[in-house]
């Protein structure tokens, strides 16, 4: 395909335009091919195709594998990322206004936002009073914000809002999270492998970003600015909170997912690997797993069925 062809395009998959094929016909002479760029035009590296872990397929998307950390254009749509509506929620830093930002070194890291004198946009074109003194509010604002929109802020590869929740609902506060996430040992590793909806790749995205000095720099400096309030569990206690739980099988009144999530509100935490600190095993009557059962009995996990799972909830 080229600029200014003319293609057939279907609807795939129920929503997805299809390009089928390019109207040769209608093509201009002096079309160019074209080729995608090689190296990434802001540092210089090796542009790559990524290899799912899972699929063992390569990606479609070329990306700059920012090795060093370093990559100008991927710093600058970091700071988008960070003041994005799902994250802290900045209004007045547009994508616009962030441009405008980094091209008169307002800002550079996710910190300077909090840090530079704001007073100075009085000197640049279409800053006055008023929206000088929104932004300082906005800005003011945003440093209270919940642990789960905190780590999706950081923009870590496949660390999407989902995952952030499973990881400040397994994390709890800030410190602790990023005091295990820059040491992570095998130890550790096992631990994050263990929490249910935390795969391989989120795993190496953790342990690719926690390993640059520079992003601990900036984690470390925005716990002290931001005020990150800790995960919160239901406050009525139940007789599952705290207690870490194991699904396998299908379930006769609920589907597997139905009772992770009311577990969850319940204050449980979910995991999806067995180890000594689970505290149970629930097996659903159509084929639950033998190994987990065999293995969760070695390691002295309680084994529960649907009826005595739903008998524990009832209780007082």
């Amino acid at each position: 395909i080229r600029e200014g062809d003319t293609v057939c395009v279907q609807r795939a998959g129920d929503v997805i335009p299809q390009v089928l094929y390019v109207d040769l016909s209608k093509r201009t002479t002096n079309s160019k091919k074209f080729i995608f760029p090689k190296e990434c035009p802001s540092c210089g590296s090796k542009i790559i195709k990524e290899i799912n872990i899972n699929t063992k397929k390569r990606d479609a998307v070329s990306r700059c594998p920012d090795n060093n950390f370093n990559c100008k254009y991927i710093l600058k749509e970091k700071l988008k990322h960070f003041v994005s509506k799902e994250a802290l929620n900045i209004e007045g830093l547009g994508k616009k206004v962030i441009d405008n930002f980094w091209s008169d070194k307002l800002i550079k890291y996710p910190y300077d936002i909090f840090n530079f004198n704001i007073n100075k946009l009085e000197k640049f074109e279409g800053w006055g009073q008023k929206s000088i003194d929104n932004l300082k509010n906005s800005i003011n604002k945003s440093k209270k914000l919940s642990l789960d929109k905190f780590i999706f802020s950081l923009g870590i590869r496949h660390i999407g809002q989902e995952n952030a929740k499973v990881l400040a609902k397994h994390f709890l506060g800030a410190k602790k999270f990023f005091d295990f996430s820059q040491k992570l040992n095998s130890k550790n590793i096992e631990e994050l492998s263990s929490i249910d909806g935390i795969g391989n790749s989120q795993i190496l995205s953790l342990k690719k970003f926690f390993s640059n000095s520079q992003n601990l720099k900036i984690i470390s400096s925005l716990i002290k600015i931001l005020k990150i309030e800790n995960y919160r569990y239901v406050n009525t206690k139940t007789p599952i909170s705290g207690k870490s739980i194991m699904f396998t099988g299908g379930f006769e009144n609920k589907s597997r997912s139905e009772l992770k999530s009311l577990a969850e509100n319940l204050g449980g935490k979910i995991v999806s690997t067995l180890s000594k600190k689970v505290d149970f095993l629930i097996t659903g009557s159509k084929k639950p797993t033998a190994r987990k059962i065999n293995e969760a009995k070695d390691l002295n996990i309680k084994i529960l069925s649907e009826e005595e799972w739903n008998n524990l909830l009832l209780k007082k």
